[in-house]
């Protein structure tokens, strides 16, 4: 991934692992389950979708290419002014909205696929409200895509058994998913978070998808009811899974599987 403000490439390398087989609960209270978050930050350039386990999925700025080509050629037919010319365009917005449905329902499989690895129970998404007043750089394009996406993430995930929920976006972008330091110097660019505090170093949008998922995390657990406190509430991250006590459970890692890490290497990678 390059990031124009610092003219670096990153190269963000991750692994999939199997989780330990959980003890199964002999009771239908919702309290006795086990929940396990994936949490989602979306972005209007880069990888379109960042998970809080690692995975930098579909690409925003192929997306955006495609949308700025289509709406130059749009406007030069549009100057023709033919009725052969306005077919031609009409025919054009069909073929770019197939492909953008198409790269939608992608995204979608492979953040279900996350969720279905890590064995999770829910998935958290940022609220999508005024979200184009919120992003800097979203248009309305990428609004509706952002909304597509979670609908379809949302219907797909029903039929696994998994809950989609929105949470508030407020300092997801700023707080160190590490030491919980919240502060906007910490964000060093669009794509690099440098912790002020700790000096926690990873990519922006994974920070951010971290505490998205902290976020449910805190809802979750205060809306259990039992009095022992109920069944044991976790974030899934690349390495492991993180409870709001601090506790960290690493996966165990299957053979041929390397090691991944949440820190960007400056190095330059080619295509």
């Amino acid at each position: 991934q390059y990031d124009r403000q610092t003219e670096s490439f990153y190269l963000h390398a991750r692994m999939r692992r199997t989780t330990d087989e959980q003890e199964q609960s002999t009771t239908d209270s919702p309290d006795a389950k086990h929940r396990t978050v994936l949490g989602v930050d979306l972005n209007v350039d880069g990888s379109l979708a960042v998970t809080s386990t690692g995975a930098f999925i579909g690409n925003a700025d192929e997306m955006n290419h495609r949308r700025r080509e289509f709406e130059k050629t749009r406007g030069s037919m549009q100057q023709i002014g033919t009725r052969s010319a306005h077919l031609s365009i009409q025919s054009m917005k069909d073929r770019e909205h197939r492909w953008m449905q198409d790269e939608i329902h992608r995204v979608s499989n492979q953040i279900l696929e996350e969720a279905s690895d890590h064995g999770c129970t829910h998935i958290a998404f940022e609220n999508l409200t005024d979200i184009r007043d919120r992003m800097a750089g979203a248009k309305r394009f990428h609004a509706w895509a952002f909304r597509r996406l979670y609908q379809y993430v949302e219907y797909k995930a029903e039929m696994d058994g998994i809950e989609v929920k929105q949470v508030s976006p407020a300092y997801t972008s700023q707080r160190c998913s590490s030491c919980g330091f919240t502060h906007e110097s910490n964000r060093r660019s669009k794509h690099q978070f440098v912790c002020q505090k700790c000096e926690y170093e990873l990519n922006a949008d994974y920070n951010a998808s971290k505490n998205i998922a902290r976020k449910l995390l805190k809802k979750l657990r205060s809306g259990q009811k039992s009095p022992s406190g109920g069944a044991p509430c976790q974030c899934a991250l690349a390495s492991g899974t993180l409870n709001l006590n601090g506790d960290f459970h690493t996966y165990s890692i299957t053979e041929s599987e390397g090691e991944s890490t949440d820190k960007p290497t400056t190095s330059v990678v080619g295509y």
